[in-house]
């Protein structure tokens, strides 16, 4: 028996050929094995990475171009002024100004400004009226009432009537244009004196009696008062 038998021998499991644990040793035919190393292809090499050259620096070429100005000089512009080119329309475009909106919007402006005055002219009016109207009645307050038995003794009166007769009493006014009317209240009766004029400084256009029940109206100092009277009563 030669050493290698020998080794076989002593590598088996206990038991001996006849156990129930011993495995056959498996035997590879040795002239496969040589063909199937033959046939392993050989790895090829790994091609090495070409390596990269840095481009070489080329001096920049010095322009013959004139040096440009300092910008301290474009900055001394005013804001306001536009910078730009003539030729080509390119640079800075001006910034807007207050007066530029004022030019845009002027028919705005115009409109509200108008609506401004229309409005301010109609409070001062409303506000002036009020005012006169509190005078006034301020005024009258402390007058008294025309009776009936004077305004008869108007009727008779031998010179017109005038603002200053019919002054001391209590009344009622009402403003136009080119005419101012006094309405006083007869009292304990349905009747008005009614005095009307171009202003109190000048003589009267008209001054009626009217009964306020009835509308009807006569002529103080020209019509028969009493004969008024007796067809209303």
């Amino acid at each position: 028996m030669s050493e290698n038998d020998r080794n076989q021998t002593n590598d088996q499991p206990e038991g001996g050929l006849f156990s129930e644990d011993y495995e056959t040793p498996k035997r590879e035919n040795p002239y496969l094995k040589k063909n199937r190393e033959k046939a392993k292809p050989e790895k090829a090499p790994k091609p090495e990475k070409p390596k990269r050259e840095k481009p070489a620096k080329v001096p920049a070429e010095v322009s013959e171009a004139p040096a440009e100005e300092p910008a301290a000089e474009a900055s001394a512009a005013p804001v306001s002024e536009p910078l730009v080119d003539a030729d080509d329309g390119e640079g800075y475009v001006r910034q807007r100004t207050f007066s530029d909106w004022m030019f845009e919007h002027v028919k705005l402006i115009a409109t509200i400004a108008t609506v401004l005055v229309v409005l301010a002219l109609v409070l001062i009016t409303d506000v002036v009226d009020v005012v006169e109207d509190l005078i006034t009645q301020s005024q009258q307050a402390d007058k008294e009432e025309i009776t009936l038995l004077y305004v008869q003794g108007l009727s008779e009166k031998s010179t017109p009537i005038t603002w200053s007769d019919l002054d001391k009493f209590c009344r009622d006014e009402s403003k136009a244009e080119d005419s101012i009317t006094w309405m006083l209240s007869v009292e304990g009766t349905s009747y008005e004196v009614w005095i009307s004029g171009p202003g109190t400084s000048k003589t009267p256009t008209y001054v009626y009696l009217f009964d306020m029940k009835t509308g009807d109206r006569m002529i103080l100092g020209e019509e028969n008062f009493e004969a008024f009277i007796e067809s209303h009563s």
